[in-house]
């Protein structure tokens, strides 16, 4: 009854925990398509020897092409009348499809979601999705979800994530829209699936319970882009094929502006690549008071954090004194030199510039921090400067870019 697709690339070490957790579901009625994209480490064999042990596992060794071709050639390969993925470095909870299952076939939706652990070496953080448990009809969807769904007042808060692994799919209500997302698409591929398909859904379901392990690795947050010319075409091309979706089916609710808005806060956190004369400014882009040539302590090491500080020392547009994060100890096994946030009274520096782009925790971490610190020397990214129509059409995303 569900196709578990699991596009594979690269990621050997983590596979065997990957196919292990789905062939240890308690619903069995499952078909696992392996979707081997051309990897060059030791997935293809693993592949096959786990379609050796289980009948219900399918293989399909293709060349590199990327996520979204290779979900796509899943889908194509899918029996089932219902569709879920895993992406091949993470792994799933026993029981998330006989859950899952139950509750498509009980409260007959389209689409069911679950929440998920962030897994960052030993840590795991719950992340539930920003609309209360529940089903939803049209009605509700319209009157509730729609409104939010991507993005309403706060930069940035989901209201429903982008995410296509932690959800089971009607294959009826999914296919379409998958296979209509763009294969040059690498960062924002999920939601160019998952909101469409949402907008055309007649009813979904939103579980309060943690069921997905996202694993978070240096490789998983911040992928490598051949060029920044190239990451501002794919950039370009998602916004535009996603938003000509959107204009398509205004008719049932308008979500070009939210769109926007997602995209917008997906291409700050890359700025370096994506604002056109971005390293020309005379301060680090969206952190208006903080100058050019500032010595700064860099509070996060998430995506965000990851990439101001690559670019930081590949520029030397602001000097780094520290870069520090609560999670300093797993991001350390990972490989990323982050200190404690204890260190910050013995450094010297102009400003303290947190890099998180999502609201309810950037204000949080504001203001614990301007209760230890100078308040002049702590910055968060400028939302007004962000939606500016200067910073916009530096994105390319004034009007007529869609």
């Amino acid at each position: 009854m569900i196709s578990v697709i699991v596009p594979i690339y690269n990621v050997e070490a983590y596979l065997p925990q990957c196919i292990e957790s789905i062939l240890h579901q308690t619903y069995t009625d499952l078909e696992i398509i392996l979707i081997d994209d051309g990897s060059k480490d030791g997935c293809a064999g693993i592949c096959e020897e786990y379609r050796q042990r289980d009948s219900r596992i399918v293989v399909i060794h293709k060349e590199n092409g990327g996520l979204v071709s290779a979900r796509k050639a899943g889908l194509k390969a899918a029996a089932g009348a219902y569709i879920a993925y895993v992406d091949g470095d993470d792994w799933i909870e026993p029981n998330m499809y006989e859950c899952m299952y139950h509750i498509m076939i009980n409260q007959k939706v389209d689409v069911v979601m679950c929440g998920r652990y962030e897994e960052t070496g030993k840590a795991g953080r719950e992340v539930f999705h920003g609309i209360p448990e529940g089903r939803y009809g049209k009605q509700e969807l319209l009157g509730e979800v729609y409104p939010r769904m991507m993005a309403k007042d706060a930069f940035f808060e989901w209201g429903i994530f982008p995410g296509v692994w932690d959800k089971l799919f009607r294959k009826e209500c999914l296919e379409r829209f998958q296979y209509e997302v763009d294969e040059r698409i690498v960062m924002g591929e999920d939601a160019a699936c998952t909101y469409p398909c949402l907008l055309n859904a007649e009813s979904i379901y939103v579980m309060q319970e943690c069921l997905y392990h996202y694993r978070q690795t240096p490789a998983s947050i911040v992928r490598k882009i051949p060029d920044s010319r190239t990451e501002r075409e794919q950039f370009r091309i998602l916004y535009q094929t996603v938003n000509r979706s959107f204009e398509r089916h205004k008719g049932i609710f308008d979500l070009r502006q939210q769109w926007k808005t997602y995209v917008l806060f997906l291409m700050t956190a890359r700025a370096d690549g994506l604002y056109d004369g971005y390293g020309e400014l005379d301060f680090l882009f969206p952190f208006p008071r903080v100058k050019r040539g500032s010595r700064i302590v860099l509070y996060g090491a998430g995506a965000y954090g990851q990439r101001i500080y690559h670019f930081l020392k590949k520029t030397g547009f602001c000097s780094v004194a520290a870069w520090v994060d609560r999670n300093y100890k797993e991001l350390g096994r990972m490989g990323l030199l982050v200190e404690s946030p204890e260190v910050i009274p013995g450094v010297s520096y102009d400003a303290i510039v947190i890099a998180n782009t999502y609201e309810r925790s950037r204000k949080a971490l504001y203001q614990d921090l301007i209760g230890k610190y100078p308040k002049e020397k702590v910055h968060m990214p400028d939302v007004e400067l962000i939606f500016s129509e200067e910073s916009m059409k530096a994105f390319g995303l004034t009007e007529n870019a869609g």
